[in-house]
C-alpha cells in the first residue's frame, strides 16, 4: 500500500514538473524562491510581485512579459507545493555559486522592502541560503550587496 502511494505521489510530482519547458526550470525555480520570501508574513504585495518580475529580469534577461508569466507559473505552482527542496535542488544542479549569491541577494532585497527588517522573511531567507549550501560569509555578503544597492 505505502508503494502505491508513493508512486501516486511521484507520478504526480512528475507531471508538474512536465508542464514547464527545460530552459524555465532555473527561473521558475528562482521565482518559487522568491515568492517564498515574499510570502513569509503570508501576504503578497504588489510590490513584491513587481520586484519578483525586476529580479527575474535581471538574473535571466527576460522582457516584462516573460518574467511575468514565469511569475505566474511559479504562483500555481507554489499554490501546490509542499516544500523548496525540489526547487532548491534544481537552482544545486544548475547555478554556479556566483549566481547563487546574486539570487540570495535579491532575496535580501525582498527583505528591505518594508521599513524595518522583518524577521520571518530573514528567517527565509537564512534556509534558503542553507539549502544552497552557501557559507554565513556568503550570507552575510548578499546582504550587505542588497543594503547597497
Amino acid at each position: 500500500m505505502f508503494n502505491s502511494v508513493k508512486t501516486l505521489f511521484s507520478k504526480a510530482d512528475s507531471q508538474h514538473t512536465l508542464e514547464f519547458e527545460e530552459q524555465d526550470l532555473v527561473p521558475i525555480a528562482a521565482a518559487m524562491v522568491l515568492l517564498e520570501v515574499a510570502w513569509a508574513d503570508h501576504v503578497l504585495q504588489p510590490e513584491e510581485k513587481d520586484l519578483i518580475e525586476t529580479a527575474l529580469t535581471q538574473l535571466y534577461g527576460f522582457d516584462q512579459t516573460q518574467a511575468g508569466r514565469v511569475l505566474k507559473e511559479a504562483e500555481s505552482e507554489h499554490k501546490r507545493s509542499t516544500g523548496l527542496h525540489k526547487f532548491t535542488r534544481t537552482l544545486n544542479e544548475q547555478l554556479d555559486l556566483e549566481e547563487k549569491i546574486t539570487l540570495l541577494t535579491h532575496l535580501w532585497r525582498m527583505n528591505s522592502l518594508e521599513s524595518a527588517s522583518f524577521h520571518y522573511e530573514e528567517h527565509v531567507i537564512r534556509k534558503i541560503a542553507d539549502l544552497l549550501h552557501l557559507r554565513h560569509s556568503e550570507f552575510i555578503k548578499a546582504k550587505l550587496d542588497a543594503k547597497q544597492n
